[in-house]
Formats: structure tokens, sequence, C-alpha cells
């Protein structure tokens, strides 16, 4: 098994990049979570220890988790024996061979759903730390989420605008999201 975990976790990474908005979906509101008078030291501490919590809430065992493994593990094959294949034996390229049974192993493991189900896994995981730590989640209106929009992700200063909305006590109070 070729570092599985690694795989698996860049599947699921990629995965969660950008569906949201293709075909028309409209997205969701844009949500985050907060609590009332944190200090900026302990909303960055509290969100990276439920982050880390997620990142490293074990899989295995779960039938989504080994289903996708089983997955990777076909496609891995499939290039060991295209690779291991003289031309001699088959009429077909090999380029195209390998791609082809490559996505045809990986239409037939299905992963888009169980690779979802393993992302919710996770940030169930994470939501309930967040929650135990006392934090609640709240929408931002349309300005607010235009204007965090305009940070860059992983920035110090959209830390910090996040920060702002998240320890004030009103903005909780009046934009808690209810789902």
């Amino acid at each position: 098994m070729r570092n599985t975990t690694l795989r698996l976790m860049i599947v699921l990474a990629s995965a969660s990049c950008g569906s949201a908005g293709a075909a028309g979906v409209k997205p969701g509101p844009v949500v985050s979570w907060g609590k009332p008078d944190v200090s900026f030291d302990d909303y960055r501490k509290d969100s990276i220890a439920c982050g880390e919590r997620g990142a490293t809430t074990s899989m295995k065992g779960r039938g989504e988790f080994d289903a996708v493994v089983l997955g990777l593990d076909r496609q891995d094959t499939d290039i060991d024996i295209g690779r291991s294949l003289p031309p001699s034996l088959t009429r077909e390229d090999p380029t195209q061979k390998l791609a082809r049974d490559y996505a045809l192993n990986g239409l037939k493991s299905r992963p888009e759903p169980k690779v979802k189900a393993l992302q919710r896994f996770l940030v169930d995981h994470v939501e309930a730390c967040l929650s135990e730590k006392g934090y609640v989640r709240f929408t931002l209106t349309p300005a607010q989420a235009a204007e965090l929009g305009g940070y860059r992700k992983g920035s110090q200063a959209r830390f910090r605008y996040l920060h702002a909305l998240a320890s004030r006590e009103a903005v909780i109070q009046q934009q808690r999201y209810e789902p």
C-alpha cells in the first residue's frame, strides 16, 4: 500500500474544492464560529486544536474509507500491470490502455459519495470540538462576507477580521446560524 492515508487526504482535499459554484448552484451563506469575548490568542489556539482533531481523526474501519482505499489500490495495480506488460501483448497504445483502465477502476469504485461522507465525518469532529469549547455558528451578512472575500485565505488580516466578528456578542446573538 503506497502511503494510502496521504493519497486519501489529497483526494478528500481536492474533492472539497470548487464544487459549490458549478452548474448554477447558488452558494449557501458564509458561516463561521464565534464565542463572545474570546481573545485572539485563544481563538487561534482553539481553531488550530480543533482543526488538528479533525485532521488526525482515524478513518480506518469505516466502510467509506475502506472502499476508497480499495479503489486507489486497484488503480495502483493497473499502473503496475500496465508498466510490466510488454507492448507486444496488446495492440493498443499502452498509455491509452493504462489511462482507460485507471479511469474504469475509478468509475467502478465511485469514490465521490464516499469521499463526501468521509469529509462530513471529519468536519463533524471539528464542529464537535468547537462546540465543546463554547463556540457557536453565526452567518456573515452579505457585506461582511464581501469584506471577508477581500482578504487572502490564511492571512493574518483575515484571521483578525473573523475574530473581530466572532468575538462580538451582538454579532453572535443577531446572526446566529440555525441550519
